[in-house]
């Protein structure tokens, strides 16, 4: 908090944005273990027409390529319009049907299974899905099912739950490129709807990445392959998208690389990584948000392959 002089600890609670997806893509796997969910049910199985119309692609997307990111729908936070709506009302608690308004009649990336582009969308569409297989929140079920099993005190999903303000990392960003640091700690970009919100520290964090890859406590073997099949290269990425968790730091040696997932958002930037040949996990949060063009971007990046060679030597 640069307001108040205080410095960012591992203790202090962040916001962790899209690693939630990796906590909403291990809850789809333990409810398709359980077989309330099919991997390739389609979407539509469970999704009115109403609630997809407009949508394109939709009416072929599933399960599988929603948490692959393979079904070429547009994705909202890339919406011009939903950032102004974003700036123009800044702590709005956004509803999932709300969200999809800023996609609706968007034109596909490529058709559905040619190729891999993230997509927030995605994973919002996950997130509606979980809810109408089991008539409950999505956010209970990751509290009941992930966080409170496996002992994430610290870990919160906004706005269902409120993280306490006395030990929530401030946000910053040079929002309007004139070298000055914004205060964005209030800006909700769709938090809570299966893409973003989770507010944890980077202990929580570094815990779950373990127990999930290490230490395996989490999800059968068999579902851990399927998490961890990763396609084709997305385009001028270093990384590959698995179903709901990433194969990141692919630029390095062959052998250096992790499971986990990157989070960024408006204000804040967070890693949680596994490296299984080197039996290391990397956890870090940033207090400012890296994902959009800024001068701080490179730095950033140079610092995250800084802790990368640190590890390895």
């Amino acid at each position: 908090d640069i307001e108040k002089d205080v410095d960012f600890l591992p203790c202090h609670i962040s916001k962790s944005a899209s690693i939630t997806k990796m906590l909403v893509g291990t809850l789809t796997f333990m409810l398709i273990e359980e077989g309330k969910l099919g991997l390739d049910d389609p979407i539509k199985k469970w999704l009115s027409a109403k609630t997809l119309k407009n949508i394109k692609n939709a009416d072929q997307a599933t399960l599988r390529t929603c948490l692959g990111h393979r079904t070429g729908i547009a994705d909202l936070i890339v919406d011009q319009e939903f950032y102004l709506a974003v700036l123009n009302n800044p702590d709005k608690f956004w509803e999932e049907t709300e969200l999809l308004e800023f996609v609706r009649g968007d034109d596909p990336v490529f058709p559905h299974g040619d190729s891999v582009k993230y997509s927030n969308t995605n994973t919002l569409l996950v997130a509606m899905v979980i809810e109408a297989a089991t008539g409950r929140q999505h956010a209970d079920l990751v509290r009941e099912r992930i966080l409170q099993p496996l002992g994430m005190d610290k870990t919160y999903y906004y706005w269902h739950d409120i993280p306490p303000s006395n030990s929530v990392a401030q946000g910053y960003f040079d929002l309007y490129n004139n070298g000055t640091l914004v205060n964005l700690t209030n800006y909700n970009t769709g938090s809570g709807n299966g893409y973003g919100g989770l507010y944890s520290n980077a202990l929580d964090l570094l815990d779950f990445v373990e127990d999930l890859f290490r230490e395996k406590r989490v999800l059968s073997q068999s579902s851990l392959d399927l998490v961890l099949s990763f396609g084709q290269k997305e385009k001028d990425k270093d990384r590959l998208l698995g179903l709901g968790a990433m194969k990141s730091f692919t630029e390095r040696a062959t052998d250096e690389f992790a499971y986990g997932h990157s989070g960024r958002d408006l204000g804040y930037s967070a890693d949680a990584f596994y490296f299984p040949n080197q039996d290391m996990t990397l956890s870090f949060m940033v207090n400012y948000g890296t994902d959009a063009k800024s001068d701080l971007q490179d730095v950033f990046f140079d610092f995250r392959k800084a802790i990368a060679d640190a590890m390895m030597k």
